[in-house]
Parts: structure tokens; sequence; C-alpha cells
């Protein structure tokens, strides 16, 4: 019979014994499908309460690790077969994923339980989550966070310029439908966010690409087409580009926004993709807040099934963009929405950003081992941008590494119209699971670069 140790556990007795047990489980001490001892037994044996036990037991229950069978105990759950059916993926690719730009999940499953343990303890606010609402939602949520928003972005905002949204890429689709209609000209980066081009063209948004430099998009180049096209709308991925992974200074910010001042042209400013804490800048958004809508997303930087983002917009777009909203979803979920403010009040937020900061920078060690930057203006984030050798195209390559188990994403996924594609894979260096499984992507990565030049692709 397994009897943990908790004598030198701190905090409430029940929560040692339940982080103690989740260690034994998580070890495969516990393993699959064992039984746990008795509550009575397990408490004479500790020295504890058979309540104790019990808030323990039930403590793991909800964790997902246990569970109990009717006339015969408690066993410890097979989450394994329980992943392998009802919570399997409809489509699943074999092999090491390096295409997906996703955070990993360290803390946020603890994080959730948390907070659906307190809100289950709450009936006003079960019942506020579950009622239907006008497209400005809930005041306390808008307030929490206009506070988070203040506090981060280092600005005071209004919290009617708020409007919560299903994530970034819903947030863009609100944009485009409510500022700008068919065969409208929209700028864009040259190597743009793939889903966003799809976007467009879907909605039959004619799209024209914006040279790119080592810091973004280049200033001349960008009024050049704003006195050729007219056009209203700006996408940018400023703090961090999509998908080479590069920022744009202070300096050209400033150009950038008084070209779109002079045009009369809008800027959307992506700002959705993970950027480490150590490379944020002050967002377009409060430097010019009256040409700039802003989309934030909580997907990337606590968990991708969230769904729940936001944008801040000049107060004049208000009426347009929820009559939009509106026609589009009704409201969001006063639920997902209420979960998101929970973590952002009570720590969980930041915590989690903590760790994916130390966890990228740790990934990111071990890709320059093999991958040296050449570049500044790269900030290390999620997604890494490699260069490929003649003759070797982007296309082609993935392709090469599909065959061998390796997903990436090929540049010509991101390139405009016929902007130049460079020779390129953009890899995510979180969509592996374990830095092992994304040392080995690496490895083969560079092995068969190494094939076309192996002077310079040397493994080490």
């Amino acid at each position: 019979m397994f009897i943990p140790d908790i004598s030198n556990r701190t905090g409430p007795k029940f929560m040692a014994l339940a982080d103690a047990l989740t260690e034994a489980i998580e070890s495969n001490e516990l393993a699959i499908n064992m039984k746990l001892p008795p509550q009575r037994i397990l408490s004479y044996r500790l020295g504890v309460t058979v309540g104790t036990v019990t808030r323990a037991y039930q403590e793991l229950e909800l964790r997902g690790l246990i569970e109990p069978k009717v006339g015969s105990g408690t066993y410890v759950k097979d989450r394994q077969s329980e992943q392998q059916t009802f919570y399997h993926p409809v489509t699943s690719q074999e092999g090491i994923d390096l295409a997906i730009c996703r955070p990993l999940l360290l803390s946020q499953q603890q994080h959730l339980s948390t907070i659906l343990q307190d809100l289950s303890h709450e009936p006003t606010a079960q019942k506020a989550v579950l009622d239907y609402y006008s497209a400005e939602g809930l005041h306390g949520h808008n307030r929490t966070l206009q506070q988070w928003l203040s506090d981060r972005l280092n600005v005071d905002i209004d919290n009617r310029r708020l409007i919560w949204t299903y994530g970034g890429q819903h947030s863009l689709a609100i944009i485009l439908q409510s500022l700008s209609r068919p065969k409208e000209t929209i700028l864009v980066e040259g190597l743009c966010y793939a889903e966003f081009i799809n976007a467009c063209q879907q909605a039959e948004r004619k799209l024209v690409p914006v040279q790119l430099d080592d810091e973004g998009i280049v200033p001349e180049d960008l009024e050049l087409h704003c006195k050729r096209h007219k056009p209203r709308l700006l996408y940018l991925t400023p703090a961090i580009q999509n998908p080479t992974g590069t920022q744009i200074n202070d300096s050209r910010r400033l150009k950038i926004i008084e070209i779109c001042r002079r045009y009369n042209v809008l800027i959307i400013e992506d700002d959705v993709l993970y950027c480490p804490p150590s490379h944020r800048k002050t967002p377009l958004v409060a430097i010019a807040p009256d040409i700039t809508i802003y989309v934030g997303s909580f997907s990337k930087y606590f968990a991708g099934g969230l769904r729940v983002g936001y944008l801040i917009m000049p107060l004049t777009l208000k009426d347009t963009l929820q009559r939009t909203l509106r026609a589009n979803c009704m409201h969001i979920s006063p639920l997902m929405i209420d979960l998101v403010c929970r973590w952002l009040t009570n720590g969980a937020m930041e915590a989690v950003d903590k760790e994916i900061a130390l966890e990228l920078s740790a990934r990111h060690r071990l890709f320059n081992q093999y991958f040296p930057s050449q570049n500044n203006a790269v900030i290390p984030g999620f997604n890494c941008w490699i260069p490929l050798p003649e003759p070797l195209t982007g296309y082609s390559f993935s392709k090469l590494l599909r065959n061998k188990g390796i997903h990436v994403r090929e540049a010509e996924m991101f390139a405009v119209g016929r902007y130049p594609v460079p020779a390129a894979i953009r890899i995510s260096l979180t969509g592996p699971s374990s830095r092992s499984q994304l040392k080995t992507g690496l490895v083969i990565i560079k092995e068969q670069i190494s094939l076309v030049m192996p002077n310079r692709y040397r493994i080490t």
C-alpha cells in the first residue's frame, strides 16, 4: 500500500497530501488504474483526520487524476486512454510539429482548476456569466481589462474604447467587415500573417504588399503606395513581425505614423504574437490612439484554446465595430471573459507570462546552437525564420522535411501577391511538447541543409 510522505510540506494538510499524491501519479509511482488507500486507513497512517483525506481526494478528482468507483474504491485515472478517445483531436498529424505557433501548457491547467472551484462557490457570478448581454458586456469585466491594459501599456485607456472578441482572428474579421468593402485596397507587409491574407481573400479585399527590410516596412515604399492606392487601412505586426520575427524600432514607428496621418490611413496593429517582457515596446496605439486599432489576444499569452481577445479603438469607430460584432456573434461569452478577468486579477496571467518567457529562453538557447542569429532586430519569440541556401526554396524544403516527419511553414505561405518570395522557412519553437523533441527536429533540419552547403552547416 502506497503511503505518501507529507511531513516536510507546508500549507494546508489536505493540499500537501494532494500535491504528494499528484507527484506520485505524475512520476508513475502510482500507476494507471492503481487503487488508492482507503481514506480511513490513510488518515490513520498519516495521523490526519478522515476529512483531510477526503478533501485531498476531492482535489485530485478536480485535477482529473483519480476517479472513484462505487463499491470498489478510488483509482488512478487512465488519462492516456481518455486523451486517445474522447479528447483526441479529429485531425492530427504524425511527427514533430514545428509549424503550429502556441504557448506551452505549463501551469495553466492548475490555474483553470483553481478558478473553476472559485466560480462554483459564487452564485451571483454564475448567474451573470450564463445570461444574455449587449455587445458592450459586463461593467466589471471591462474595468478589469481597462486596468490591466493601463498597467501593461503604461497609458490611460478609456474603457469605452475596448471591445471583447473571440481572439485575434475574430478581431481582424470584424475590422475588415466594418471598415472596408470588397475590392478596396489594404496595405500589408510584403510577408504577412497567412490567415490575414486568407481573411482578405475570402472577403474579396485587394492586398498591396509594402517592402520589408530588417527593421520592418520601408517608410518610403509605404508613402509611395499611399499616394498610388489611397488605402484606408494598413495592417502591421510591429512588435514581432510574422513570419520574420523582426521588430520596428522607435524612429521608424514615428515615420510610419506620420505617413499614415498625412494620408488618412488607419493602422491595424496586430500584437497577438507573444513578445518576451524584455523586448516589449510602447505600442502604436499608445502613440497614435486616434488612427490605430489595436488587436490583442490571450491565446498566445496564456492558452491557445482560450479564444478570447480584445480591440482598442478610436471612439469614433466604436458604434461601427459594435454593430458588426452584434451582427457577427451578438456578444462574447461572459463565462470565457470571466475566466480571463479572474486570471488577470489573481496573478495567474502574470505567472504564466514569466513561465513562458523562461521556457522560451531555454528553447532559443537550444535553437542558437544550431542556427546562430545574424540579425539583431529579430525578437526571440515563438517563431524563428531560417533562410535557406540555393537551390532550396521554402516550398521544396518544407515538402522534403514533411517526408521525414518534420512540419514547418514555407515562406510562400506568407508572401502577398507577387512580392518576392525569399528561400526560407518559419519554425515554431513551442510546437514540440518537449525540448528533446525540439532538438531532434532542429538536428534533422540542419542535417538536410548541410547536404546542400556542407561547409556552412556542419552538424556539431
